[in-house]
């Protein structure tokens, strides 16, 4: 008899447009209350993510200035990894964050 191993949830996305401002204060936010793990940058439209010795503030300076089509952070708070996506967009900064390890913690 075989078994079909349970599968763990999806973790939820959660996507928003950013503001200048409100881009600011996730920046501030994260430079200040967690733990950045790795960035990766976006560098254009064929090019994949890779991982870059630079910071955050380097790579959303790298992005607002239009030298990056998007950046990713991969950092910790409160005790859960997050993942932010932040992709330059019309009107803004599209952010897409997802709790990495979410499925790995609700299985526990």
């Amino acid at each position: 008899m075989s078994t079909t191993p349970e599968r763990a949830p999806l973790p939820q996305l959660q996507e928003t447009l950013l503001d200048a401002e409100t881009l600011a204060r996730l920046v501030s936010d994260i430079q200040n209350l967690t733990v950045v793990d790795e960035v990766l940058l976006k560098g254009g439209a064929a090019a994949m993510a890779s991982s870059q010795p630079l910071s955050f503030a380097q790579a959303v300076e790298a992005l607002q200035q239009g030298r990056a089509l998007g950046l990713q952070v991969r950092y910790r708070y409160q005790g859960k990894r997050w993942w932010d996506t932040l992709l330059r967009a019309p009107g803004g900064v599209r952010l897409v964050r997802i709790e990495h390890d979410a499925a790995v913690q609700s299985g526990a």
